[in-house]
This record gives structure tokens, C-alpha cells and sequence, in this order.
């Protein structure tokens, strides 16, 4: 049986379990094989107090041109977070070398709770713009959503379905398939929604807040999305398996009482996440 394999371009996070060393595993226990673009290596996540990194643009080209001439291929692109605007066109480039029909999906990893994340910016916003035009699949969470349709965005205030729908309208004219995660709901509530242009399917799924705050929750979930596109689990579906791991698993994580910078407690997880995937495959057969 062959296993696809897909071009994971994302910062490594050495400990906290975020971007690549989640998404390897993650991708695994999917039945995929992950073969990592680094762009950035850090010695943690950022939300840590100290930071030690290394920008890995210098080498990203020379990785790709090693794979073309090891004939190297791929059966999928998922790019998550870029360290600098410059690090898009070494994304456009992987797409030209390996897209043609494959699937291309971009997380916008650059905003959360209304505000960037530390070293992004609106140069950023307007670059991303450009780059999820590439994609089949993009799944930006409520912020960046926002930020990308140009609108504000104040994690206070509970969007109405005008500016849900204003939001997946923007983005759709850009790709067919669109995933907007962490949106405000209610009290204590929030939803994911998922729209997939080539069949009409509007899906919205709702969850519990967990009082929790931890890392690594979009890389995981953006991997079961990027897992589910290319096992050709319908959109709306994969949402919902994502959102009910993920929500699982950050319920187990807050009852473990472990530190919010160490992320989530995914690994014990693995084999019922496989076992999930599966049955998704088989019942789409």
C-alpha cells in the first residue's frame, strides 16, 4: 500500500508541541507521510519568555533543488507559518515545482485573539492575500480571517451571520474549499465552519470554550483537514472529526494539570485518531 506523501513547510518548534512536531505525528497516525520545509527552527514556541531561532530561508531552495534532482515528488503542499514575508515566494516556488494537480492547502498561521503573533504584521496580511490564491484549501481561525478580508476584528464582540458570511464570501473568491476556525458564538460557545465551493456544502459545527489556553491546537487540527483532503473525506466531515479530536484532546490536556506552554497531550490519542481516519476512508469508499 502506498502512503501519500505531503510537503509540510512550517516552523520547527523545538519543545512546547507546536507547528512540526506536531504535525509529523499527527500526520502519521493519518496515514501520511510528512516530509518537512522548515522555515524557521526555534527552541520553542514563541509564547515561551525566551527564544532562540534560526531563519531557514537561506536553505529552503537548496532542500527543493536536492529533491528534484533525487526525483523526489509529492501528493500534497500544506504551508502553515512563515517566518517573513520573503518566505511566500519560496512557497509560490514549491507550488510551481510540485502543485499541478495536487492539493495545496494554506494555514495563515500569523494572528490569534484579535493581534499578530510576534513578528508578523500587515505586510504579512497583504502577502498571504497573494499566496491562498494558490490553495485548494485554506483555514484561517476568526482573527485571520478578519485581518485577510480587510475587517476588524475585536475578540469581544460576537459576530453576526452578515459578517460570517461576509467573511466566507471574501475568502471563497480566492479557493474552493474554506474552513474558518474559533469563531465567537455566544457565552462560553464557539463554532468552526466549512465551505466547499464545488459541492454547496456549508457546514457549521459548535463547540464548548474549555478554559484552557494552550499551543499546537490549529497545527493539529489544520493536519486531520490537510489528511482528510487528500484521503478524499468530504470537507465538511473532516471538520467535524478535527473539531471533536481536538476538543477531546484539550479537555484531556486541562485535566492533566500540565503547563499550558507544553501544548497538547496528543500522543496517547494517536491510535484512536488512526482508527477515526479509517472509518472515515472506508465509509467515503
Amino acid at each position: 500500500m502506498r502512503i501519500p506523501k505531503v510537503l509540510a513547510i512550517h516552523d520547527i518548534s523545538c519543545a512546547g508541541r507546536a507547528s512540526l512536531t506536531v504535525i509529523l505525528p499527527v500526520l502519521a497516525a493519518c496515514g501520511i507521510e510528512a516530509i518537512p520545509l522548515p522555515t524557521a527552527v526555534l527552541s520553542n514556541h514563541l509564547a515561551f519568555s525566551h527564544v532562540s531561532s534560526l531563519d531557514f530561508t537561506p536553505y529552503m531552495q537548496s532542500f527543493m533543488d536536492a529533491w528534484d534532482r533525487n526525483g523526489i515528488s509529492f501528493d500534497g503542499i500544506y504551508s502553515g507559518y512563515l517566518a517573513s514575508p520573503e518566505q511566500v515566494y519560496v512557497v509560490k516556488e514549491a507550488i510551481k515545482r510540485y502543485g499541478g494537480r495536487i492539493p495545496v492547502m494554506i494555514d495563515p498561521a500569523m494572528a490569534d485573539h484579535g493581534r499578530f503573533y510576534s513578528g508578523q504584521n500587515t505586510e504579512m496580511v497583504e502577502h498571504m492575500r497573494h499566496l491562498i490564491r494558490r490553495a485548494h484549501v485554506i483555514k484561517p481561525n476568526y482573527t485571520e480571517a478578519c485581518f485577510l478580508a480587510g475587517v476588524s476584528c475585536d475578540k469581544n464582540v460576537i459576530p453576526d451571520e452578515g459578517r460570517i458570511d461576509y467573511l466566507l464570501d471574501y475568502l471563497g473568491q480566492s479557493t474552493e474549499r474554506v474552513i474558518i476556525t474559533s469563531i465567537p458564538r455566544g457565552h462560553d460557545t464557539y463554532c468552526n465552519i466549512s465551505l466547499d465551493k464545488r459541492t454547496g456544502e456549508k457546514e457549521i459545527v459548535s463547540f464548548p470554550y474549555i478554559p484552557f489556553t494552550t499551543y499546537g491546537t490549529g497545527d493539529i487540527f489544520s493536519s486531520i483537514v490537510m489528511a482528510g483532503t487528500l484521503k478524499n473525506i468530504p470537507l465538511a466531515q473532516t471538520m467535524r472529526i478535527a473539531t471533536a479530536f481536538l476538543q477531546k484532546a484539550i479537555e484531556a490536556t486541562a485535566k492533566a494539570g500540565t503547563s499550558p506552554l507544553e501544548g497538547i497531550l496528543f500522543e496517547n490519542m494517536l491510535p484512536e485518531l488512526t482508527e477515526i481516519m479509517e472509518r472515515a476512508v472506508a465509509g467515503n469508499e
